[in-house]
């Protein structure tokens, strides 16, 4: 055996216990993850009576990612918490309430109907999504968008409520999943995602990852050759840090949020998980896990508004994207 072979087996072996050992880590920082959520719900629903836009759907969301990804999962942790976010769908079948402040988009809505497509399940019936994109087509604005809220904007703190165009992105994904055959020559359905497409086509996009990964995962949806979604990637993969983290805006710090959210659309639109750049984040984010699970996380608020003293939400949420991230590209079984 030359030496150029026996050092290049040698680099083999010696990556193989690196790369299980980062996996371990990998893994165990999202079971505690998963932890965190689940025990920050419970005490959410104990307080406060509700699901809110947070503290439910997301919960959701992470079990069955895990239950998909190998991680043990008790199914009726899984029935209960399904039952608990879907209270919040009893009024979706309303008529829309024109009273300032009532009329906008239902979020959870928007976010179950992502999670309906990105992770196999059957907690979120055909029934229910179909209700929902009746919602969003009683809830679209005349020029074709979603409006999150007509708060003002120290009431509806970014990343969750960043934009229109991010609720957009969301209402466009939502109805490309219920689109009739184009044989069908009437489709109100049709007719509302035509309008969103033209919207998001003339709206200038917003400079935030999050926004940048929702675009990037449209044009996967919506069937982007690889060879033209590839510098898409290579853009998105851009915005990463120096600590392997990706941060909400161009030169902000790297957070568990924008880094488990990149993770996430990344794997979905078909990067692999042995990827330097996906590994770097998966990195930055077990080096950055607090002891009782969570992320830490700064509240930032839209241009001119100064964010306010409560972390809770910003938290959980930096904290279910973090363990989305990270048991997406970590799933149990992997080497």
């Amino acid at each position: 055996m030359n030496s150029a072979r026996f050092l290049s087996l040698a680099l083999l072996f010696i990556a193989f216990p690196v790369r299980a050992a980062e996996l371990t880590k990998a893994q165990t920082a999202a079971e505690r993850g998963l932890k965190f959520l689940q025990a920050d719900a419970v005490a959410w629903k104990k307080e406060r009576q509700c699901s809110t836009c947070h503290h439910g759907t997301f919960t959701l969301w992470a079990l069955l990612e895990a239950k998909k990804q190998g991680y043990a999962i008790p199914a009726e942790t899984v029935t209960e918490t399904a039952a608990w976010i879907k209270e919040r769908l009893k009024d979706i079948d309303k008529p829309r309430d024109t009273r300032p402040g009532w009329s906008m988009v239902n979020s959870i809505a928007l976010n179950l109907s992502l999670m309906a497509t990105a992770v196999d399940q059957k907690e979120i019936t055909a029934d229910e999504l179909k209700r929902i994109g009746g919602h969003l087509l009683r809830h679209q604005e005349e020029d074709g968008s979603w409006a999150w809220s007509s708060a003002p904007a120290k009431n509806r703190p970014p990343p969750f409520f960043e934009s229109d165009e991010v609720a957009t992105l969301l209402g466009y994904m939502a109805l490309n999943s219920q689109l009739p055959p184009k044989t069908e020559t009437k489709s109100d359905v049709r007719d509302s995602y035509d309008k969103a497409a033209a919207w998001l086509a003339k709206v200038k996009p917003a400079d935030t990852t999050q926004a940048a990964a929702y675009r990037l995962l449209v044009k996967f949806r919506t069937g982007t050759s690889a060879k033209d979604l590839q510098p898409e990637i290579d853009a998105f993969l851009k915005r990463r840090n120096k600590d392997g983290g990706w941060g909400q805006l161009p030169n902000a710090a790297s957070d568990a949020y924008a880094t488990g959210q990149a993770l996430y659309v990344l794997s979905l639109a078909g990067l692999r998980n042995d990827r330097e750049e996906i590994r770097g984040g998966v990195a930055f984010l077990v080096a950055n896990q607090k002891e009782d699970g969570s992320w830490p996380m700064v509240r930032r608020g839209h241009e001119g508004v100064t964010p306010g003293p409560f972390t809770q939400p910003i938290v959980y949420f930096g904290s279910a994207w973090a363990t989305l991230g990270l048991m997406r590209t970590n799933p149990i079984g992997s080497k």
